[in-house]
């Protein structure tokens, strides 16, 4: 669990500013290439996602996911569900935000297991009860690295011996003007964003940093899976976003 005050301060934040914009416009903060969603359009688009992303995963892990249980850190309104569902046996979701949460208990079109989370960790999840976790355009907002270390982390413990992981993280920006905002420091940063965020030009409720995130390298996040004792680690290119922002890493919990 995140104890350093800076971490707490930003999963603290990250909750206020989830709950904001759960409460604002859920389906824009979930997938922002649009403004104005139909629940019908945004969760078909869910299918896609998993066979873009979810699939290579699997394939590089040599992973049969019939009959499996999938979790999902920071599954919104369960966009992903029913692509899930349609591979795997159980289908567990969770979300630092109640009101996605309860929201995507209303809409999605499959069931599933759905848990608010604190942010930082996956308690309320059993130790060793998941075949396979997936993180998909969450960690790449999270604005401590610290705090992506620690679900690392929680990804060995909730995992079974033998199970697999597979999460997307940031390593750039995904324009120049949020590569220039980003290299600011803090303060100029946060007033760059509200100033920009009166006139309209950026469309984000929220403090800036619990949307920019932070950058992870490659190199990096493959280190700290080595330090945790997983195997199998391979990184993976993100052909979902814009060229350079991320990439995603595999992993396996030895047996």
């Amino acid at each position: 669990m995140v104890g350093d005050e800076d971490a707490a301060g930003s999963v603290a934040r990250m909750r206020r500013d989830w709950e904001a914009r759960a409460g604002s416009d859920p389906l824009y903060y979930i997938d922002s290439r649009q403004r104005d969603w139909t629940l019908a359009d945004f969760y078909s688009g869910g299918p896609a996602l998993v066979a873009g992303f979810v699939d290579p995963g699997l394939a590089e892990l040599g992973v049969d996911p019939t009959g499996l249980r999938v979790l999902e850190i920071g599954c919104g309104m369960g966009r992903l569900f029913e692509g899930l569902s349609a591979r795997f046996g159980d289908v567990w979701g969770i979300d630092i935000s109640a009101t996605m949460i309860e929201k995507g208990r209303e809409h999605c079109p499959v069931p599933a297991t759905w848990l608010v989370g604190d942010g930082a960790s996956l308690t309320g999840v059993a130790d060793a009860s998941i075949d396979h976790v997936i993180s998909f355009e969450v960690f790449q907002h999270i604005p401590e690295r610290e705090v992506i270390y620690s679900y690392l982390a929680e990804c060995r413990r909730v995992l079974r011996p033998g199970g697999t992981m597979h999460v997307q993280l940031r390593c750039g920006s995904d324009s120049k003007a949020q590569a220039v905002v980003r290299a600011q420091p803090r303060p100029i940063r946060t007033l760059t964003a509200r100033i920009l965020h009166a006139v309209r030009v950026l469309p984000v409720v929220g403090d800036i940093d619990t949307w920019l995130g932070c950058i992870v390298p490659r190199e990096d996040a493959a280190g700290e899976l080595r330090r945790l004792g997983f195997e199998g680690i391979a990184v993976l290119p993100d052909d979902v976003h814009v060229k350079g922002l991320g990439y995603s890493v595999v992993a396996r919990r030895p047996a």
